[in-house]
Formats: structure tokens, C-alpha cells, sequence
């Protein structure tokens, strides 16, 4: 399957979901990642609360009007800490197997191929072992139970997290084999990891979120940019990798992710994904932004 480019929803929060989808097909891209975040993005879990169908029926007939794909849901919690996978606390962790099932639901009745999750953290002074331990196990059988669904899961590897280092991220992929990643390169760059350390994850990367970053920057102009989105390209198609490549520059106050035009570097990230697809001979069909 040739890969795609999508772009995220909560790019462009200032607008309502319907503009925002709007602006993505009229960017040209194929599918969207839907945001299912506590809140903060347009389809929010204490919005959707019981009536998981109705909600989901109605932005799969928004994003159906507008010819968009349905690439990933990305479900979080308000916060690292609240309903981490590896939270310690027995009680939270059931309120976040709740949050699991809801968000999963939601996922496999938008026809989403997976749902994105963020993998934990490393709470108080608990070595990393520890918490990697306890973010293998809570991991472990929501893979499973994503897999009876029909649907991949995937986390992803970003600053602040248990898997903050490709080190680590491939030693959590060790301790569950089922589970795969969201990878955005911009995460690690900003950490200081070159991108050749990066590209041993690309095997069990199940979705890629891309964005213009440098060391020190979570989130640059792509003028500013350090990430090889070429290289990156071309190591994909030659894995055979057949996902979405999707842009996701977002408006945030976390790590400076409001100090660059979304519109613009979108536009920009766009055209540099679209000509690296365009020249790889293993890439065809919809690798572009055309539909």
C-alpha cells in the first residue's frame, strides 16, 4: 500500500471541527488524525461521555463529506501524570482502563486502523526499570485487547515519558511485542538523539507524526529544521512501511509549540513529504496530497 500523507485535527483548534477538517481537504491531504483528548481537542472523552456511537458516527459523516480517511485516533488524558498506563495508584489505574475502553470504542467505530496512547511516565523518584516494568504490563493487555478489536495500538515516545531515548523506546518494545509505535522524530531530536539512532524503531512503526524540530526545539519552522524528512521517507518505503505520514504541528504552550504560523509550516512540511514520496519508485498511487 502506498503511504499517504494526513495531517492532525488539532492543528488548528482555534477553529471548529468542522473548518478544521475543511482546511485539511482543501490542503489536499488524504486522511486526518482525530484528536480524543481531555479537554483539548475538538471531539473531547467528556464530551462524548456514554454516547461513544452518536459522536462517532458524527465525525465519521464529517470526515466521509470531505473524502479524509480516518488515519489514527489519538487518545490522551489531561495530563502525564492522570491516567498514566503505569500509574501506581490501583484506583487510577482503573479509572484509566476505563479510559482505555472508551477511547478504543471510539477508535473502531471511526474505522481507524489504530489508536495512539501515551506510554507512561516515570513517577517520583522510582527508578526507570520500575516504571518501564509497570508500563510493559499495563500495555501488554491493552495490545491484546486492541488486537480482539481488530485495531493496532501504538504509543508515542515523547520528552518527559518512560520511552524518552530510542534506547528505551526499543526496550519497552522488547518487553511487549504486540505493541507498536506513533513516532515523531521531533521528540528525540529535541532531546539531542541523531536521527540514525532513531531509525532502528521504523520497523514497528505502526504511525508517523511529523513536524519541522532541531535540538533544543520540540516544534520549528521547517526553515529551522534539522529533521531529514527525505531520509526519513525513503528508509520507510524501503521497509515496505504502508501508513500515513501526517503532519502535526499543534498549538500549545507545553515546549513553545506556539511560536510558529501552523497554516504555513503545514503547507511547507506538506510539499517537502509529497515531492520525497513522488521520488521514490516504491511509492505510488496516493502518495501525494492529491485524492
Amino acid at each position: 500500500m502506498a503511504i499517504r500523507l494526513a495531517c492532525a485535527d488539532y492543528t488548528w483548534p482555534a477553529a471548529d471541527h468542522s473548518l478544521a477538517l475543511d482546511i485539511i481537504s482543501g490542503l489536499g491531504f488524504a486522511g486526518v488524525d482525530i484528536g480524543f483528548m481531555v479537554g483539548r481537542s475538538h471531539v473531547r472523552p467528556e464530551q462524548v461521555g456514554e454516547d461513544t456511537a452518536a459522536w462517532a458516527g458524527r465525525v465519521s459523516e464529517r470526515c466521509e463529506a470531505r473524502g479524509l480517511a480516518v488515519s489514527d485516533v489519538f487518545a490522551q488524558p489531561d495530563s502525564f501524570e492522570s491516567l498514566a498506563v503505569n500509574h501506581p495508584d490501583p484506583a487510577e489505574q482503573e479509572r484509566a482502563a476505563a479510559f482505555f475502553d472508551r477511547s478504543l470504542e471510539f477508535a473502531g467505530r471511526l474505522g481507524s486502523p489504530g489508536l495512539t496512547m501515551l506510554p507512561g511516565i516515570v513517577f517520583g523518584s522510582e527508578d526507570w526499570e520500575q516504571a518501564a516494568r509497570r508500563a510493559a504490563s499495563g500495555l501488554a493487555w491493552r495490545a491484546d485487547r486492541a488486537a480482539a478489536a481488530g485495531l493496532a495500538l501504538s504509543v508515542e515516545p515523547h520528552i518527559g515519558s518512560v520511552i524518552d531515548t530510542p534506547e528505551r523506546a526499543s526496550v519497552l518494545l522488547e518487553m511487549v511485542p504486540a505493541l507498536t509505535l506513533t513516532l515523531d522524530y521531533g521528540h528525540f531530536v529535541a532531546a539531542g538523539a541523531a536521527e540514525e539512532s532513531i531509525e532502528p524503531l521504523l520497523p514497528r512503526a505502526r504511525h508517523v507524526q511529523c513536524r519541522g524540530g532541531a535540538d533544543g526545539v520540540l516544534q520549528a519552522s521547517m526553515r529551522h529544521s534539522s529533521i531529514d524528512f527525505p531520509r526519513m521517507a525513503r528508509r520507510l518505503a524501503a521497509g515496505g512501511y504502508g501508513g500515513f505520514l501526517a503532519c502535526e504541528y499543534v498549538w500549545s504552550q507545553w515546549q513553545g509549540c506556539d511560536q510558529v504560523d501552523n497554516l504555513t509550516e503545514t503547507v511547507a512540511l506538506r510539499d517537502v513529504l509529497a515531492r520525497a514520496l513522488e521520488r521514490d519508485s516504491a511509492v505510488s498511487g496516493r502518495a501525494g496530497t492529491t485524492r
